[in-house]
């Protein structure tokens, strides 16, 4: 996982994972990572997207998948409502 610049441009990956499974054909699994404000936060900036990259191996075919996930980044809308003048 790594920020992504408004140019496309990718920063140093700040959180890895490795996680091994063993699936029948036919099957999938999801697996679940949480990235909290506060660990993605230093690496942002003035950046706007965070970048996810998966790889994937069969050990017996040697065969290799790889995806990327970019998650582009806003800030929520503030909505104030006055009580009093």
């Amino acid at each position: 996982l790594c920020a992504v610049q408004y140019t496309g441009v990718a920063g140093a990956a700040f959180r890895q994972e490795q996680h091994s499974r063993t699936l029948p054909p036919g099957q999938e699994e999801a697996v679940a990572m949480t990235v909290t404000y506060g660990e993605y936060r230093p690496h942002v900036g003035d950046r706007a997207a965070l970048k996810l990259t998966v790889a994937a191996g069969v050990q017996e075919s040697g065969q290799v998948l790889a995806k990327e996930l970019l998650v582009r980044l806003h800030t929520p809308e503030l909505t104030l409502t006055v009580t009093a003048p």
